[in-house]
């Protein structure tokens, strides 16, 4: 059986109860300037994975969190074929669309007005569709799937931006009855090639089409088709995806979870699969080995634990699994993968229907229902705004106003209220990890790949006395939107007594895997000419490990500096931990 650290399908079957409120949560947006651009593999994302409740004033209120409306550059949806197209009626989404994908449809557009990308990852199969007459993951009838796409593409081209074609296909409970081969054919190459077909028609609309996430459950049943189990059959499941070279033609890239699974890590067997970074290392060899440097590996789902149950790991050694735990695995997580050129990572933005809790933020009483009808649910929110709800809950009914609260059952799994390390904050603690990783992508702004750690010509230089600790991280991107530069820096070793001397190309260099040849824009060559004045602004500091509140932070400035030799300079005195340098005209 299939270890799962998230199950939408409970989540779907809540949102079955209700029907969408109406069309309007992309209205009453925050002011701010959004400008349209193409999506491609060399633009970085860092953002949330969005399931919409299907409420208009729930949404709405979602949608203008900060963590989507400021600082998320990407949202994606998990769409559940079944859920989106319960009947065959439900397939004409002109005269029968089902409220299920209403809702999904009005969270895109909320996303789109607040300049946030948006990705859609499809899966299950409904009833009418399937070859065994059943609903959820059973294999379609030939043919089915890439009709279901095609549906898909046509009424979001030009809002989506990138397509999933399935979830954790490694394991065979994800799709009973079929094999590696049907996978390969008919979902992948044959429901890629549909979408394809949609997009590149008049008016041509770039798009993104990746493969499926790769399970972390060591011992649950491969697919059929694959050698062995757990990490031998991911190893062996992107070998054959690599191999098919119509498949390859279609995709622009790889799937993998980036998950803190098994040692708090992304482990699998602890040697093809120590982690999730090491498996990002499996399929980019493999890719290059196979002359693919232009394919690139997207995230298709992340996660953090950050409770006390059996799915978290006491990282930190101070004998509790908590959200310090969170904080921890946080950095390490994604400064690993972003480092090495991963592009895109996501985070459940709230609690869900798991067994075990991931969200980056608390689900909050938004409208003061859940409050009226179980006072003993929620707790004051510490910043003034809504009350926060203490357990995890699904919002039956039709109407914001009608709704009932109905508590998830736990499982036997603890969720309460003496989980929280800051029971009033909105947000968890590892939200603050996030929120600074996120500052790579610049939210709204068009953000691209700049220069990856060690890559000969298109390295990022720090050195100094400050670079000290365990772990180091660093990662360099472009802003196109406000033509700057970004460089993120973390030395955990750092207690604000040493100093970082920072070196970055001044332009766009050609890189192994981003900004080469094989891009579908060229971007080589943009950013600071040599001569250019540039000015660039420090911020280096701290963050609580008890409240994730900024500590011990100093703002540097580098003041009218030249770009000479083709590089930008900085020089920070008093490094603390985590450091963010932009780079100005």
């Amino acid at each position: 059986m299939s270890i799962r650290p998230f199950v939408p399908s409970a989540l779907l079957v809540i949102c079955s109860f209700m029907s969408f409120q109406g069309d309007s949560i992309a209205a009453d947006v925050k002011k701010v300037k959004v400008e349209s651009y193409a999506w491609t593999t060399d633009h970085m994302h860092i953002g949330v994975r969005w399931q919409p409740f299907g409420l208009e004033e729930c949404d709405r209120y979602d949608a203008n969190r900060p963590l989507i409306s400021e600082h998320s550059s990407y949202a994606q949806f998990w769409v559940s074929w079944n859920a989106a197209e319960p009947t065959a009626k439900h397939t004409d989404y002109n005269k029968n669309m089902s409220g299920y994908l209403k809702a999904i449809e009005n969270a895109v557009d909320a996303c789109i007005a607040r300049g946030v990308k948006t990705e859609l990852v499809m899966w299950h199969c409904p009833g009418w569709a399937s070859e065994s007459g059943k609903s959820g993951a059973w294999k379609p009838r030939i043919g089915e799937y890439p009709q279901f796409t095609k549906r898909m593409a046509k009424h979001f081209k030009g809002r989506v931006d990138a397509f999933q074609l399935y979830h954790e296909v490694n394991l065979q409970g994800m799709m009973n009855e079929a094999d590696m081969n049907f996978i390969i054919k008919e979902v992948f190459t044959n429901g890629g090639k549909a979408i394809r077909e949609v997009y590149d028609a008049d008016p041509k609309t770039p798009v993104i089409v990746s493969t499926s996430g790769t399970s972390p459950c060591q011992p649950c049943g491969a697919r059929k088709g694959l050698k062995g189990v757990g990490a031998v059959a991911v190893d062996d499941y992107y070998r054959q995806l690599v191999a098919d070279k119509e498949m390859m033609k279609v995709v622009d890239a790889l799937n993998l979870n980036i998950s803190d699974h098994a040692n708090g890590y992304g482990m699998m067997d602890g040697k093809l699969i120590p982690n999730c970074w090491t498996q990002y290392d499996l399929a980019r060899a493999k890719l290059d080995k196979a002359n693919y440097f232009s394919k690139k590996i997207l995230s298709a789902e992340s996660w953090i634990v950050w409770d006390s149950s059996g799915n978290n790991h006491d990282v930190n050694g101070d004998g509790l699994k908590n959200e310090v735990d969170a904080f921890e695995k946080t950095v390490t997580i994604f400064g690993k993968v972003l480092e090495r050129g991963l592009n895109t990572v996501n985070m459940p933005w709230c609690d869900n229907s798991s067994r075990w809790s991931m969200g980056l933020v608390k689900r909050v009483d938004y409208n003061g229902r859940v409050k009226e009808l179980k006072p003993e649910w929620v707790i004051p929110s510490n910043d003034g705004g809504s009350d926060i709800v203490t357990r995890k809950i699904g919002l039956r009914g039709g109407t914001d106003n009608t709704f009932q609260p109905v508590e998830i059952p736990k499982s036997g799994l603890p969720f309460t209220v003496k989980d929280y390390i800051n029971p009033g904050d909105p947000n968890h603690l590892h939200y603050y990890i996030w929120r600074w990783y996120s500052q790579i992508a610049g939210g709204s702004d068009e953000v691209i790949r700049h220069a990856i750690k060690g890559e000969r010509g298109n390295d990022i230089i720090v050195s100094g006395s400050g670079m000290t600790g365990n772990e180091q991280y660093k990662i360099s991107s472009y802003n196109r939107t406000k033509d700057s530069f970004t460089v993120l820096i973390y030395s955990g070793g750092a207690n604000g007594k040493g100093v970082l001397e920072v070196a970055i190309p001044s332009t766009i260099q050609n890189g192994v895997h981003y900004n080469n040849d094989h891009s579908n824009t060229d971007f080589r060559g943009e950013g600071f000419r040599e001569g250019t004045k540039y000015n660039g602004k420090i911020v280096t500091k701290d963050i609580s490990r008890k409240d994730g509140s900024d500590q011990n932070s100093k703002t540097l400035i580098v003041a009218s500096a030249i770009v000479s030799n083709g590089v930008l300079k900085a020089k920070v005195s008093g490094a603390r931990k985590f450091t963010v340098i932009e780079f100005t005209r």
